[in-house]
C-alpha cells in the first residue's frame, strides 16, 4: 500500500509538472504573437510612410533616415524589415500598387451590356484619376530603368483590373450578347479609348482637370464604339 501511494503521488506529481509546462507556455505563444503583430503592423507603417515620400519627393532624394523618422521607429528596425533603400522602394511600389488596384478585384459588374461597359469604364476613370495612381506612373517611368522589377510589379497588379474585365467579357461572350474572338485584345482595345483622353492627359499634365459631362461623353463614345465592333448581330 505504502509502495503504491508513494508511485501514486510521483505520478501525480509528474503530471501536474507537465500541466504547468504546457500552461506556461501560453503566455509564450501569446507574446509571440504580439510581437509578430507589432512587427507586421511596424512593416505597414514603414511602406506607408515610404510611399508618400517616394511619390513627394522621388527615388534619388528620399533616404532611408527620413522614412525612418517619419515612421517613428529605430533605424535597427528599419533596416531589420528592408536592408536598403532599393528594396524598400520595390516593396514599397508593390504595396501601392496593389492598394489601387486591389478595390476592383471583388467588384460586381453589371451584366447587361451597356450598363456593364460604363461601370468598368467609369472604375478606370476613377483609377486613373486617383493622385496616388498618376504619381506612381511617373515616378515608374523615371525609374524602370534602374529598377526593371517595378514594371512586373505594376503589371501583376494590373491583372486584378483585367482579370475581372475579362471575365464580364467572356461571360456576355458565352451568353451570346457579344462576339469576341480575343477577349484579351478586345479589353485592351476599349482600355486604350478611355486612356487616350482620360489617362494621358492625366499623366502628362500638372493640374490637368476635366469636367464630369466630358468624362461621360468620353465613356458613352468608347462604349458606342465597342458594341458597334463586338455586339453580337
Amino acid at each position: 500500500m505504502l509502495t503504491w501511494m508513494v508511485q501514486n503521488v510521483g505520478t501525480t506529481q509528474t503530471q501536474r509538472k507537465g500541466t504547468i509546462a504546457t500552461t506556461g507556455n501560453r503566455p509564450a505563444q501569446g507574446l509571440q504573437a504580439y510581437q509578430q503583430r507589432v512587427s507586421q503592423e511596424k512593416r505597414r507603417l514603414i511602406l506607408e510612410v515610404a510611399i508618400g515620400a517616394f511619390l513627394a519627393n522621388g527615388y534619388d532624394t528620399t533616404t532611408m533616415d527620413s522614412i525612418g523618422d517619419g515612421a517613428g521607429v529605430s533605424y535597427a528596425t528599419l533596416y531589420k524589415h528592408f536592408p536598403g533603400k532599393e528594396i524598400l522602394f520595390s516593396e514599397a511600389m508593390d504595396h501601392l500598387f496593389h492598394q489601387l488596384f486591389a478595390r476592383w478585384k471583388d467588384h460586381t459588374v453589371p451584366p447587361e451590356l451597356e450598363t456593364g461597359l460604363r461601370e468598368i469604364a467609369r472604375a478606370y476613370n476613377e483609377l486613373v484619376s486617383d493622385p496616388n495612381m498618376i504619381a506612381a506612373m511617373r515616378l515608374v517611368i523615371a525609374q524602370v530603368q534602374c529598377f526593371p522589377d517595378i514594371g512586373l510589379r505594376l503589371q501583376r497588379a494590373k491583372d486584378l483590373f483585367s482579370d475581372v474585365t475579362d471575365a464580364w467579357l467572356t461571360k456576355r461572350v458565352e451568353e451570346g450578347w457579344l462576339a469576341i474572338g480575343d477577349v484579351q485584345l478586345a479589353r485592351a482595345e476599349f482600355i486604350g479609348m478611355l486612356g487616350e483622353s482620360l489617362y494621358f492627359p492625366r499623366l502628362m499634365q500638372i493640374d490637368y482637370a476635366i469636367r464630369n459631362d466630358d468624362v461621360e461623353r468620353i465613356i458613352g463614345s468608347a462604349v458606342s464604339t465597342f458594341l458597334s465592333r463586338y455586339r453580337s448581330r
